[in-house]
């Protein structure tokens, strides 16, 4: 064997490394997806270093069996460090589409490691000694090194669309969340652009003294993933006190009949970053959507409510829903608002656009949206109707699986600002989760603990908007945010009676109680009902006989005045 103070000073330090990862695992103290990752990146890198330095010294030689335990651990290590950004970023389905690609070097490698046991043990029965260390060696770490990049290269575009998607969050929020990861991400890339370094030298300068060129690049690896550990151990804490912070926080704003609502639509996170970047009133506009496709059973009904609604609650001069043909892989036009549509709930001259051609076709082909300021200086831009000047276009899919494409176009340059990218993609989301959960035959059903009733109730109790003659479905669907129709059959599932009856018995229990009081013994019956919020003694009459049996005289004459 053949030990040094420096291969002696690394297998110390890399076992340390492997042997906190797998204790800190072993005693659960990560419970959290992400801290789990980065231990078993620790030990990744950890056990790279190890193998390497077993042959540094010549214990392989000592002892071959040492040979038989070797993985391809140097291909695995950037996976982990993958796994544990999408964890932390929550965008675990972007990992899950690309898996096979990030996991095929590794694997590639471990069939490869299983030949060259073989081979070797069967003293090089298949090719030579030469060729297996040209590829167990050389391939090996060029390969490596090449991995890692491109794999870096991954890591950053996944953090920009992460920060993409947060367009509604404070830059501060944005930062604090993304800033470690960047950090980490800059040094790790310096690091292997030394490796490369160290490559070239060897190759230029044809080193002859073993590996020992790489203690220092190994020294400063392994200082990289303490720090890495401390770092991230410490943010990662820090993180866990302020969610439960904010999770405190949150329950208490939930009880908002809005945010409640959403609740069943968005998680938990995705609701606390639309609270923290609620400058837009984005959950008012959200609310609304929501429950207007709370009765939606196919299809196209969702997709023209959607359209219909961001016209009118967004001032959107034209919006367009493409879905995706899987057989024919175009997009097609399913539903319009502005000039595409004229009331008949077809789409005029529908348009096919093939997957990555113009600008909807490449969103619904990277699944990131696009925002045109000027169409003119975009060679994508497909005219349809008329021509516009700005473009904004946005996925609508299912953890990476794009469903469709929500798209809206705009006569004016730079239209489409900071707010309507935010909102977008909430209601791409929204409309989603709607289509999937058509496309699961999932069903939606009203609570009694439901968070707009209570309001509504609120409303009726302590405000009073009975005692308006004029109170409508239509008034207090605006005064709650949601659509008429939810609001009629929140009503009728809940209270069991229709919208006029369901007024009517707070008018009715108010006038009974104006009946019987002694301050109103001089106010005549009719003025009493008009008191309580009925507009004409026709329909008062009507409606306190029917809740009560009896006319307002009758009850007046044999109940009792209050004390």
């Amino acid at each position: 064997m053949d030990w040094n103070i420096g291969n002696s000073a690394i297998l110390i330090l890399s076992s340390l490394l492997v042997i906190c990862a797998v204790w800190r695992l072993v005693r659960g103290h990560e419970i959290v997806a992400t801290g789990k990752y980065l231990n078993w990146l620790l030990i990744a890198s950890g056990m790279t270093i190890i193998q390497v330095i077993l042959v540094d010294a010549k214990v392989v030689n000592a002892f071959p069996i040492f040979y038989v335990f070797f993985i391809p651990w140097q291909f695995l290590a950037p996976v982990f460090f993958s796994l544990l950004i999408c964890s932390y970023l929550d965008r675990m389905w972007e990992f899950k589409k690309y898996k096979k690609f990030l996991l095929a070097p590794f694997v590639l490698f471990f069939i490869l490691y299983i030949v060259l046991k073989v081979n070797a043990f069967t003293e090089y029965a298949f090719f030579s000694k030469a060729i297996s260390l040209t590829i167990g060696a050389e391939w090996d770490e060029n390969l490596a090194v090449l991995f890692a990049f491109i794999n870096g290269v991954w890591n950053y575009r996944m953090i920009k669309n992460y920060e993409r998607s947060l367009l509604g969050v404070s830059y501060k929020t944005v930062v604090e969340k993304t800033n470690w990861l960047r950090v980490m991400y800059t040094l790790l890339v310096v690091l292997c652009s030394v490796w490369i370094l160290v490559i070239l030298y060897l190759k230029v300068t044809k080193f002859e003294r073993g590996m020992m060129a790489y203690y220092p690049l190994w020294l400063l690896f392994l200082g990289f993933y303490f720090v890495f550990l401390y770092i991230g151990d410490r943010h990662l804490k820090t993180k866990r006190e302020e969610e439960k912070k904010r999770q405190v926080a949150f329950e208490t704003i939930i009880t908002d009949f809005q945010i409640e609502g959403l609740n069943k639509i968005f998680e938990t996170k995705e609701l606390q970053n639309i609270i923290d970047g609620d400058t837009y009133d984005v959950t008012r506009i959200l609310s609304f959507f929501a429950t207007s496709l709370f009765d939606k059973r196919n299809i196209d009904d969702v997709l023209w409510d959607i359209v219909r609604n961001a016209i009118g609650k967004l001032d959107l001069e034209d919006c367009v829903i493409y879905m995706v043909d899987k057989e024919r892989n175009v997009l097609v036009q399913k539903a319009a608002y502005g000039n595409k549509d004229k009331g008949t709930r077809k789409v005029v001259s529908p348009i096919e656009i093939p997957l990555g051609e113009g600008i909807v076709g490449t969103v619904a082909k990277t699944c990131k949206w696009e925002c045109i300021s000027d169409v003119h200086q975009d060679a994508r831009y497909v005219l349809d109707d008329m021509q516009r000047q700005s473009e904004f276009a946005v996925p609508i899919h299912d953890e990476g699986i794009v469903l469709g494409v929500l798209d809206s176009e705009h006569t004016e340059k730079g239209f489409f600002k900071k707010q309507h990218i935010f909102i977008f993609q909430l209601i791409a989301k929204l409309t989603a989760t709607k289509l999937k959960q058509l496309l699961k035959k999932e069903s939606t059903t009203i609570t009694n603990d439901n968070g707009y009733y209570k309001e509504l109730c609120f409303l009726l109790e302590n405000e009073k908007i009975y005692k308006d003659p004029d109170i409508s479905l239509g008034k207090i669907a605006a005064r709650l945010d949601i659509s008429i129709t939810y609001l009629s059959q929140l009503i009728n599932k809940i209270s069991g009676v229709n919208f006029s009856d369901f007024i009517n018995d707070y008018r009715v229990k108010e006038s009974k109680r104006l009946l019987t009081h002694p301050n109103y013994t001089s106010y005549a019956i009719l003025s009493i009902g008009l008191e309580s919020g009925f507009n004409s003694k026709s329909t008062f009459y009507a409606a306190f006989k029917k809740h009560t049996g009896v006319t307002p005289s009758v009850y007046r004459a044999k109940a009792p005045f209050e004390s």
